[in-house]
């Protein structure tokens, strides 16, 4: 197993992405909606981690249309020049991408046609439209989601398990924002919503060790690990 870069074809030129699949069999297939830093190394070990699970891991670059389009470092100037193209970002051509990147991995000879979005920060919407829009996704999972509410429209049916995480000190989150996704997410089959304890904006990103917390990291990876589980075909390989 061995991580790589490809392209794929989108309106307007190509997007670059990182690809981790495994060798050993049929897995499903998970795309990770980045964080407005990009596909940073904590992104790339994540991809990683899936395909020594059996899955067919995707990263796509979102910001490749953008004057800045590169993974940007955590900090004062990162921060808001990640910020600032997150804001640019046309939502309807970002959402096409993402379908031909779900189109993409489905075609891999060791996906078994199932496929999962994983969202972290920004990318917590895409995952609850890309459940509801007719994408063709079999779960879906946000980490730490922004704005999320905001993507949520009136009769929204999502068409497949999707699971929300929070940390109960994201101050991007404020408890309105945990009540609105809360009561729309559990009124649906498969929808779930957690809380983790102590747990900052961003504690999935090991890369980001202002932002990290170890715990509530393992416990979110644990529970999306849980909810692909159901779409695999054959046992997963043990993890190295």
């Amino acid at each position: 197993m061995a991580g790589k870069q490809i392209e794929v074809a989108a309106d307007g030129g190509k997007f670059d992405a990182y690809v981790a699949a495994s060798d050993k069999g049929k897995g499903p297939g998970v795309i990770l909606v980045t964080h407005i830093y990009g596909v940073d190394g904590s992104t790339k070990a994540m991809c990683d981690d899936l395909a020594k699970r059996g899955c067919v891991a995707l990263a796509q670059n979102f910001f490749w249309r953008d004057e800045d389009p590169g993974v940007l470092a955590h900090g004062a100037e990162g921060g808001q020049r990640a910020r600032s193209r997150a804001g640019r970002i046309d939502f309807a051509k970002a959402m096409d991408d993402l379908k031909r990147s779900i189109a993409e991995v489905k075609r891999h000879p060791n996906c078994n046609g199932k496929v999962a979005v994983f969202g972290y920060c920004f990318g917590g919407a895409y995952v609850w439209r890309a459940a509801c829009d007719g994408l063709g996704i079999d779960a879906g999972v946000s980490f730490h989601g922004t704005f999320v509410s905001k993507s949520m429209k009136p009769g929204d049916a999502p068409a497949c398990p999707v699971s929300f995480h929070y940390g109960d000190k994201d101050d991007l989150a404020p408890p309105p924002e945990l009540e609105a996704v809360k009561k729309t997410a559990t009124a649906h089959k498969g929808g779930a919503f957690f809380i983790h304890p102590g747990a900052i904006h961003g504690y999935m990103m090991e890369g980001n060790p202002a932002a990290y917390h170890a715990e509530a990291a393992k416990a979110s990876w644990a529970q999306a690990l849980q909810l692909i589980g159901a779409l695999r075909s054959e046992p997963a390989p043990a993890a190295e």
